[in-house]
């Protein structure tokens, strides 16, 4: 390989790192969400790099199914799994459970149930988007909530039903997926087959990313004397947990490396020596800051499809605001139907009303919906029209919702200066 074979490739992640890490100072300094703010420049420099010699080659690098799923996601989930505390997400698992399950399968069918009976799509093509957009994203989520400084069991119910709803959505979406390829029906067989799927998937990655966590334990106890090991094992398994949970037994990445992350949190300080019980965090939160700054930059130069064809966008504008106004409505229905239930449900504590209306309008889309739009075949009929809705959802996601949130939460008086 010739030495600018491998030049370029490092000369523009170089570049791009730089352009993240001066919007991160001048995003601060303008107060505006470092990852919105990061979308809005990705889609400029997308933009840009089209008319000039000289940024072209940053079209080069692309956000791809595998780039989210085994390069980045990783980090992101590992970074708040090791953050979550575990005796608190057990006491709020009642809520966490009713979003993160029963809600993404009843945003599901009401996106669908809209979308294939009020718009040309057909009902299949409106399950397929329901199940890729029903989740809300815990790339987004997490990185929002942390700037914005949100209370903190707001936060740890935001974070943790946005980590736990994902194993839902890719399986409703896999469900759905090989429904579609087989050409079978919608039927009580199918319905057993998705409970099934969804335990074996859920709780299977669970059990990989606690075995695998478990066994790390005796290496990091090996290496105690030497941190930079140390730190070196904790990223080792940060990926491991997600890739051999979901590439090797197909369960859920994302379950595996929470449970990976909690085992780690929970025996941290039998295991790891006293510098790396205080250095852990700031590295993770450098790796989730690395990943963060190219999953939105490069999901704003994603964003650039939109625009491809302004003609063709100006025709199907009210189509896609009504795709957006169907999916602000299915969280509505998500936050306000089944939290009520939640709280009167034993061991529940209750959630209150100014809460409901932040995790309502909190409910951010992001990347995980991207990597399952990437995914699909393409050959299969629709596919560009829901890569259309999926990225007008994704757009006003960040740039409304994600912008408007932090005012929400002064009008609420709900922020906590101490975050």
């Amino acid at each position: 390989m010739h030495q600018a074979d491998l030049a370029l490739p490092v000369l523009i992640f170089t570049g791009l790192f730089m352009l993240t890490t001066g919007s991160a100072i001048w995003l601060k300094f303008l107060r505006v969400p470092y990852t919105i703010g990061l979308v809005v420049i990705g889609m400029a420099l997308g933009l840009l790099a089209k008319y000039s010699d000289f940024l072209a080659p940053v079209l080069q690098v692309e956000l791809t199914h595998d780039l989210i799923m085994y390069v980045m996601l990783p980090v992101l989930i590992y970074d708040a799994a090791i953050n979550i505390k575990l005796p608190m997400l057990i006491k709020e698992l009642v809520p966490v459970l009713m979003l993160a399950i029963v809600g993404v399968v009843l945003s599901t069918l009401v996106v669908a149930g809209l979308i294939g009976n009020y718009t040309p799509m057909t009902m299949a093509g409106a399950l397929l988007f329901g199940a890729l957009i029903s989740a809300t994203d815990p790339v987004a989520v997490i990185a929002l909530f942390k700037e914005v400084g949100a209370p903190e069991r707001m936060a740890l119910l935001m974070d943790a039903e946005s980590l736990l709803n994902d194993a839902t959505a890719i399986v409703m979406f896999g469900i759905v997926m090989a429904v579609l390829q087989t050409g079978q029906g919608f039927g009580l067989d199918t319905a057993f087959m998705a409970i099934w799927d969804f335990c074996r998937v859920f709780f299977g990655g669970i059990a990989v990313g606690a075995i695998l966590g478990i066994a790390m334990l005796f290496l990091l106890r090996l290496g105690h004397a030497i941190p930079y090991v140390q730190i070196s094992l904790t990223t080792i398994l940060a990926y491991s947990s997600f890739i051999i949970a979901d590439h090797v037994f197909g369960m859920s990445g994302v379950m595996s490396t929470i449970a990976a992350g909690i085992v780690t949190r929970t025996w941290s300080k039998k295991v790891l020596c006293e510098p790396v019980q205080q250095y852990l965090g700031p590295y993770w939160e450098f790796m989730a800051f690395v990943a963060n700054s190219f999953i939105f930059l490069l999901l704003g130069m994603q964003e650039d499809f939109l625009f491809k064809d302004m003609d063709h966008l100006y025709e199907n504008t009210p189509f896609l605001l009504l795709t957006i106004a169907v999916v602000l409505f299915a969280r509505f229905l998500v936050v306000y139907l089944l939290l009520p239930i939640s709280n009167r449900l034993p061991k529940s504590s209750p959630v209150d009303n100014k809460a409901k209306a932040v995790m309502f309008w909190g409910g951010l889309r992001g990347v995980v919906p991207v990597a399952l739009m990437l995914s699909i075949p393409v050959d299969m009929p629709e596919r560009g029209a829901i890569i259309h809705m999926t990225l007008a959802v994704i757009l006003f996601s960040l740039l409304i919702q994600g912008t408007t949130i932090e005012r929400l939460m002064d009008f609420l008086k709900l922020k906590n200066p101490s975050r």
